[in-house]
């Protein structure tokens, strides 16, 4: 079942998302919402996929604020009126 999430991304991808940092899609999981996102503002796709189509090591996902890199997968069913925020993580030595 389809539902309407809002999905906020980090001031580093404004320019490509249309210098806009949310963004309403509707999908039935948050990889489905994501996707959606990346078949709108194309540009996107290879900041948050890689070619396989799994997310990117250093990008991080939270629904609702819960994160969800420690699931293993982004197939978690949304509802309307969800959040999804991704991140891009800071790493280095």
């Amino acid at each position: 079942m389809m539902a309407a999430a809002t999905v906020r991304l980090p001031r580093l991808l404004l320019a490509q998302a249309g210098n806009q940092r949310t963004h309403e899609v509707e999908a039935a999981t948050v990889l489905g919402a994501l996707d959606t996102l990346c078949e709108r503002l194309p540009a996107l796709r290879v900041h948050i996929f890689e070619r396989a189509g799994v997310p990117r090591q250093h990008v991080n996902c939270f629904h609702n604020g819960e994160i969800l890199r420690f699931r293993g997968t982004l197939e978690i069913p949304i509802e309307d009126g969800d959040e999804i925020d991704v991140v891009q993580a800071v790493s280095g030595g």
